[in-house]
């Protein structure tokens, strides 16, 4: 079946560069009138004031991101198409990880699938579907979760605040097999702790793999470590287990601390770690104690472009904040998962950090998100680290 049956939405003189020089987004006010008939989830085919065709995607009439292309091939978008793209995401993962059973085997644009994110965590498959038309591909998603990845329970995670902008229901929920409320599976030789029923997005971040194993690297045995924004505990499980000497994790969640401490328990760390529940802002105000390492990863700051510039100053006056607690010739690991904020202007608000902390910084090294995470070119949303 072809897209020549599909309704057409038209292109604004103006908005065809940036699609045709390859993103998916298509905005409310690049589209001529007529588009709001369509009902969300429709897919549409997309063509200039010309009548020349740029792709087929899903829509939205009421969200500000208005089309997703799904393909700029004159084909329908169907079970077929969309196991053929799952299929195509998956060899992916088994080219760049091998069996390696606990990844992200879908990264939405990334792999051609706006709008849909697939985690693996060994038996348990987590998806999400955040847009309107992805939403009606639920059933075919977990057939072909079933299918290929054969797991003994898939939890859709969809309260993800982005389905409200698509005005769809915010729920997570187990739609096959049985699940506890955690899950634990075990990655570089560490066991792991997933928080997919209760947690945050698929309940643990896949995509800070590498840059816990750099960190890793400049673990020299015994240094005091300081987990801010610990969630599960990855960053202080992984320094534990290159040796870090005490460890304390900080998070804003009580839930999230007793977690860890199952998942410290079951690593046998108990004796080489400590606990706080606090607003992380406001804890890092007061006291005096240093660390030799700090890891800082706060969730997204900059929730829309608008408020990116008031992200970078919560950035700033954190890492500043932070940075008095290291110790003189200590580390400080910091991440930013906010994809509207540049790689240049956040190491701007690190300088300014700096400078405002009064202390002399050096940048060692910077990382990234974890091969399982690629970033299309044409769409440049990375963690930083």
């Amino acid at each position: 079946m072809s897209a020549e049956n599909y309704p057409t939405v038209v292109l604004k003189h103006g908005a065809e560069a940036r699609v045709f020089g390859g993103h998916l987004w298509i905005f409310s006010n690049e589209l001529h009138d007529g588009f709001q008939k369509n009902q969300p989830g429709d897919v549409v085919r997309v063509v200039d004031g010309k009548s020349r065709f740029y792709g087929v995607g899903t829509i939205n009439p009421h969200s500000l991101i208005a089309v997703r292309l799904m393909s700029r091939e004159d084909e329908a978008i169907d079970r077929e198409f969309l196991f053929r793209r799952l299929d195509s995401a998956l060899a992916a993962r088994q080219r760049m990880l091998g069996d390696d059973r606990v990844c992200r085997v879908v990264f939405s644009e990334a792999d051609g699938l706006p709008g849909i994110i697939v985690d693996r965590f060994e038996d348990l498959v987590v998806y999400q579907t955040l847009t309107a038309g992805t939403d009606r591909m639920q059933v075919d998603l977990i057939n072909w979760i079933e299918s290929r990845l054969k797991p003994k329970a898939i939890v859709a995670a969809n309260d993800s605040s982005m389905r409200a902008l698509e005005w769809l229901a915010q729920e997570r929920r187990t739609v096959y097999g049985e699940i506890d409320e955690t899950i634990q599976f075990a990655q570089d030789g560490i066991k792991l702790l997933a928080d997919p029923v209760k947690g945050q997005k698929t309940g643990y971040f896949l995509d800070q793999r590498l840059n816990r194993k750099l960190m890793q690297s400049f673990v020299r045995g015994g240094e005091s470590f300081l987990d801010l924004f610990c969630y599960t505990g990855a960053f202080g499980l992984y320094a534990l287990k290159a040796g870090a000497g005490q460890t304390t994790f900080v998070d804003g969640s009580e839930r999230a601390l007793e977690l860890v401490k199952q998942v410290v328990r079951v690593n046998n760390f108990v004796d080489r770690t400590s606990y706080i529940e606090a607003d992380i802002f406001e804890w890092l105000k007061q006291g005096d104690q240093q660390y030799d390492i700090v890891s800082v990863d706060p969730p997204a700051l900059a929730k829309s472009r608008s408020k990116a510039t008031i992200a970078l100053r919560a950035y700033r006056d954190l890492n500043a904040r932070a940075m008095k607690w290291v110790k003189p010739g200590g580390l400080l690991l910091t991440s930013s998962c906010s994809g509207l904020i540049s790689r240049v202007n956040w190491r701007k608000s690190l300088e300014e950090a700096a400078f405002k902390s009064r202390r002399n910084v050096r940048f060692l090294a910077f990382g990234t998100q974890a091969p399982d995470h690629p970033v299309l070119a044409a769409m440049p949303r990375d963690r930083i680290s």
